[in-house]
């Protein structure tokens, strides 16, 4: 029984020792194995760049750029931007009309010796913002009237003082004046032709074509005055300067 005993307890030193021995010779290998053969450090693996391609310049299509037409400047003057050019400004035709508007058309007579004529003449208008062709009608009819007996230079009227408008209408058969009585008063026939001009161009100022009717305190007018000047009526421009002497001068607007 002991020397079972003693043999089992050398066979258990044995395996001991030969487990230590291994384990000491394993734990060589390693360490020798780790010094022999480090490890290598990993990086990120990234994709290589692609080799650039060369291009031939003589192959690439230039881009395309529509064509706008040039038209030539026959002028040789460079044109200026519409943002760069000047206000407009009143020219002196603009100014002269506006002038115009604010004026009327009376005719007064003239006598160069030999002959009598009509001439126009420009008067201030009072309301010169008024349009009404009946206003304005009453205002040149008005002023030619104020103006007998009132000689301007030359010019003068043979309408005797005192006459009155009694009414001015434009109706759609013409212009209608309607004069007091003191118009048939006096002497001559050129006399009465000259004013009989008088009434018809001015009254025709703005409508020079446009038949004229005359009436006296209501009464159609037929005869004037003493010597008995015959009227046809409606009196026109042209119908007057063919049954009269007295035109208007040639030198003078209408």
């Amino acid at each position: 029984m002991e020397d079972r005993k003693s043999i089992s307890k050398s066979a258990v030193a044995t395996i001991s020792a030969l487990t230590v021995s291994a384990v000491a010779i394993g734990s060589g290998l390693a360490w020798f194995t780790l010094h022999k053969n480090p490890p290598v450090a990993t990086t990120p693996s990234t994709s290589p760049s692609p080799n650039p391609v060369a291009v031939d310049p003589a192959q690439v299509n230039p881009p395309t750029v529509a064509s706008v037409p040039i038209v030539p400047n026959s002028t040789g003057v460079t044109p200026v931007p519409p943002s760069q050019l000047p206000t407009a400004v009143n020219t002196p035709k603009t100014q002269t009309i506006a002038q115009n508007q604010g004026t009327i058309k009376i005719w007064r007579l003239d006598d160069n010796g030999k002959k009598t004529f009509l001439v126009s003449q420009d008067r201030q208008d009072p309301e010169p913002k008024t349009s009404n062709p009946e206003v304005k009608l009453q205002r040149s009819m008005s002023t030619l009237l104020a103006s007998a007996g009132k000689p301007d230079g030359k010019l003068t009227s043979t309408i005797p003082v005192g006459t009155k408008l009694l009414s001015s209408k434009i109706l759609t058969d013409g212009i209608h004046i309607d004069l007091s009585q003191e118009f048939t008063q006096g002497f001559g026939a050129t006399s009465m032709i000259g004013r009989l001009g008088q009434v018809i161009y001015t009254a025709t100022a703005q409508n020079p074509d446009a038949p004229v009717w005359i009436t006296v305190e209501g009464k159609k007018l037929e005869v004037l005055g003493d010597v008995g000047v015959e009227i046809r009526q409606p009196i026109t421009r042209q119908t007057y300067s063919q049954d009269f002497p007295i035109n208007p001068d040639p030198s003078t607007k209408p």
